[in-house]
């Protein structure tokens, strides 16, 4: 699933039910889990702002407002902010590890 034209401001995602997150040292690790089983032939490294972006796709927080907090906690534009969130949202939607949230819902 290509996201990239789809993907507005507005738009709101959630992590899969099939992949899990671990901190180890200073690195987050995203496993996809498939029958209870992870799957270590698809093991995704976060960096410490990916980890980030990561931590707010809740199923509540726009893409807006992940841009607005990447912002304020890092020392980048909006622009390019928007750019590289954007750009990680759809590398991880394009692997089934999130899923964008319908309207209303």
């Amino acid at each position: 699933m290509n996201v990239m034209a789809a993907l507005e401001g507005c738009s709101v995602f959630r992590h899969s039910a099939e992949v899990v997150c671990r901190k180890v040292g200073a690195e987050s690790i995203l496993v996809p889990i498939r029958q209870n089983v992870g799957n270590l032939d698809f093991v995704y490294t976060l960096s410490a702002v990916a980890a980030d972006v990561w931590a707010l796709v809740d199923g509540q927080h726009s893409v807006d407002a992940i841009v607005d907090a990447i912002c304020a906690g890092y020392d980048i534009d909006r622009e390019t902010a928007a750019a590289d969130v954007t750009a990680l949202l759809t590398d991880l939607a394009d692997a089934a590890l999130i899923s964008q949230v319908e309207p209303g819902r």
